[in-house]
């Protein structure tokens, strides 16, 4: 068995490949990562403008409503309570 172990198949010719493998592998996290803070970059811009849009929204109806809604005023010109 050992001489199996040390004459076996020569590892020496594909340290190289293997070497070139791990590169390509390093490579390739990296861009999951990069593509992973992009995804959540987007996602947080996304909730960012939903929120200014709701609160956009709910200013912009405040603002109508108040328009819309009579205004009573008393004999001596002010608003009644």
């Amino acid at each position: 068995m050992w001489e199996l172990i040390l004459n076996g198949p020569d590892l020496t010719s594909e340290t190289p490949q293997l070497a070139q493998m791990r590169a390509e592998l390093v490579s390739i996290g990296e861009k999951e990562r990069i593509l992973r803070e992009r995804s959540a970059d987007r996602e947080a811009y996304r909730y960012l403008l939903d929120a200014h849009r709701l609160i956009a929204k709910a200013s912009l109806l405040g603002e109508q409503v108040l328009k819309i809604s009579p205004q009573e005023r008393g004999k001596d010109g002010q608003l009644a309570a």
